[in-house]
C-alpha cells in the first residue's frame, strides 16, 4: 500500500507538472509553442511537481487493494498498418515482467482501445478508460480538435496524458512520436538532392485537413525551395489510402503522360498504390518515386526498387517511446514536453540495415 501511495503521488506531481511544461498562449499545447522550452519555464516545471506533492494526500487518492497498475492507450484504428504496432508494442513493453520489476509492482495491466477513426468512440473510450481507473493516457488521436474533449477529462481526472503522432488543439497534454514537417522537409531535400534538372512532380497529399497531411506538405514545399527549377506539377490528396493514390496516380499519367518526372506520397499507403500505377503503365524508368516506410513490411518496395527513396519512421519504435514514458511516469522522473523518434533516410542501398536495427 505505501509503494501505491508513493506511486499516485508521483503521478499527481507529473500531473502537476504537466499544467506548466506543455501550455502554449492560453495554457494549451498545439504543436509550434511546445518544441522547446525556456530555463524559466523548466524552473516552473519543478516547482509545480513540487507543489503537486505537496497537496497529494491519501484521501485524495483511490489506493487498489494489490500492487496492480493500470495504463489506458486509445489507438486511432486497429485497423491501420501503422499505429496498431505501435499500440501492441507498447502493450508488450509496459505489460513485461522487467517493467513491473523496474516500478517495483506485481503487475501492469495496458486498457488497449480501438476507436475505427471514429473521433467521438475515441471519446467515450477514453472516458471509460477513465472510470476504470488508470494512471496515464496515450493516445492516437483522431482529430486534433475533436481530441481535445478526451485530453480534458484526462485533466480533469488529474491523469497524465500523452498525445501519439497526433496532437490536440486543447487541454493539457505532452507530445511523443515524430516531427510531421520534418518529415516531409527529408522527402523534399531528397529531391533537390538527387532530381534531374526542370523535373516536374506531382505531390499526393494526405486527407485534407489531418494534420499530418498539412504539416509534411509544408515541409516537402520547404524542402524543395532551394530549387528554382523543380516543378509541382499537381498535387492532390490520395486520402492517405492506396486505391485512392492508385486512381489519382493514373488519372495524372492520363493527363501528364511524359512530363512526370517524380511521384512524392505524403504516406506509405498512398506511395505504394502510386508505384503500382506506374509499373502498370511501364513508365518506371522514367518517374522517381518518394514515399514513407513506416512498418517494416512497407520496405519491401525499396527492396524491390519500385520506390528509390523513403523517409523511414518506424512506428513499432514509438510504441517503445511511450512504454519508456510511462516507466520514466512511475518512477517520478521529468518528461519533455515533446520527445521523437529519430527519422532517417531509406534507399536500396541501406534499408537491409536499417530494418536489421530497427
Amino acid at each position: 500500500m505505501k509503494k501505491r501511495l508513493i506511486a499516485a503521488m508521483l503521478t499527481a506531481a507529473m500531473a502537476a507538472a504537466l499544467l506548466s511544461g506543455c501550455g502554449g498562449s492560453g495554457g494549451t499545447s498545439s504543436g509550434g509553442g511546445t518544441q522547446e522550452k525556456s530555463e524559466d519555464a523548466a524552473g516552473d516545471d519543478n516547482a509545480a511537481e513540487e507543489t503537486g506533492s505537496d497537496m497529494a494526500s491519501e484521501e485524495d487518492i483511490t489506493l487498489r487493494d494489490d500492487l496492480v497498475y493500470r495504463v489506458g492507450f486509445a489507438n486511432i484504428d486497429d485497423s491501420d498498418n501503422c499505429c496498431y504496432p505501435a499500440a501492441l508494442k507498447f502493450k508488450e513493453y509496459v505489460e513485461s515482467d522487467e517493467f513491473a520489476k523496474s516500478i517495483g509492482v506485481d503487475k501492469v495491466e495496458t486498457l488497449l482501445t480501438d476507436s475505427a477513426g471514429d473521433i467521438e468512440k475515441q471519446t467515450t473510450n477514453v472516458e471509460t478508460m477513465l472510470t476504470k481507473g488508470v494512471d496515464m493516457m496515450f493516445i492516437i488521436g483522431v482529430d486534433t480538435e475533436g481530441n481535445t474533449t478526451a485530453v480534458e477529462q484526462c485533466n480533469a481526472e488529474g491523469v497524465p496524458v500523452f498525445m501519439v503522432g497526433t496532437e490536440a488543439s486543447g487541454g493539457i497534454w505532452k507530445f511523443v512520436g515524430f516531427d510531421e514537417t520534418q518529415l516531409g522537409q527529408g522527402q523534399g531535400k531528397w529531391c533537390a538532392d538527387n532530381l534531374p534538372e526542370n523535373t516536374k512532380i506531382c505531390y499526393l497529399e494526405g486527407t485534407p485537413g489531418r494534420e499530418a497531411a498539412v504539416l509534411r506538405k509544408e515541409g516537402f514545399m520547404d524542402g524543395i525551395a532551394q530549387r528554382d527549377d523543380l516543378e509541382v506539377l499537381s498535387s492532390q490528396t490520395g486520402d492517405f489510402d492506396t486505391e485512392t493514390a492508385m486512381q489519382v496516380t493514373e488519372d495524372w499519367i492520363q493527363a501528364y503522360g511524359d512530363d512526370i518526372g517524380c511521384i512524392v506520397a505524403a504516406d506509405g499507403k498512398m506511395i505504394t498504390g502510386a508505384c503500382e500505377a506506374v509499373k502498370a503503365a511501364a513508365l518506371r524508368d522514367q518517374i522517381t518515386t518518394c514515399g514513407v516506410v513506416s512498418v517494416e513490411d512497407d520496405a519491401y518496395l525499396i527492396e524491390q526498387g519500385d520506390e528509390d527513396y523513403a523517409i523511414f519512421v518506424y512506428w513499432p519504435s514509438i510504441g517503445t517511446l511511450c512504454g519508456e514514458i510511462a516507466e520514466k511516469i512511475y518512477k517520478g522522473e521529468q518528461v519533455d514536453a515533446r520527445t521523437n523518434i529519430e527519422l532517417q533516410d531509406m534507399t536500396k542501398d541501406n534499408v537491409k540495415e536499417l530494418l536489421a536495427d530497427s
